[in-house]
């Protein structure tokens, strides 16, 4: 089914949409010899790592707490009724935003130190928001 204006779905591909842009953009300022904000040293080493930490500790509650908490669509409810639902709806937003709010703290600590774990969390939350979009909570 095709994304309505105003719909649960159509929100979770604007997140995904300008999550996706901008990690692409420090990935390309990055590749383009823009160096972090911060300079190599021992404390920006501990953010990368705080940050990405946070990151994935954001993702492991978000798949494995919240994920599990969207009811999957019953059959013969068609995918119009299942995200009519405010209780599925609410559920879904928590899952989304927890998630892409880890993409994004990962993107802003691959900025401001460009350490190779700031980046990897990144990408793995990115990956990870691409993967619990509305089909896949519809059949969760």
């Amino acid at each position: 089914m095709a994304a309505k204006q105003g719909s649960p779905q159509l929100l979770y591909h604007f997140l995904r949409i300008g999550v996706s842009v901008l990690a692409a953009i420090f990935l390309i300022l990055r590749l383009a010899g823009v160096q972090p904000l911060l300079h190599a040293d021992p404390t920006s080493d501990l953010i990368a790592y705080v940050m990405a930490g946070i990151a994935v500790v954001l993702l492991l509650v978000g798949v494995f707490v919240l994920k599990p908490g969207v009811p999957a669509r019953r059959s013969g409810q068609t995918s119009a009724e299942y995200w009519a639902t405010p209780k599925i709806v609410q559920k879904a937003m928590s899952v989304w935003f927890i998630v892409e709010g880890a993409a994004t703290l990962a993107s802003v600590g691959f900025l401001m130190t460009g350490h190779i774990v700031a980046a990897a969390a990144m990408i793995l939350a990115i990956v990870v928001f691409w993967m619990v979009g509305p089909e896949t909570l519809e059949k969760s």
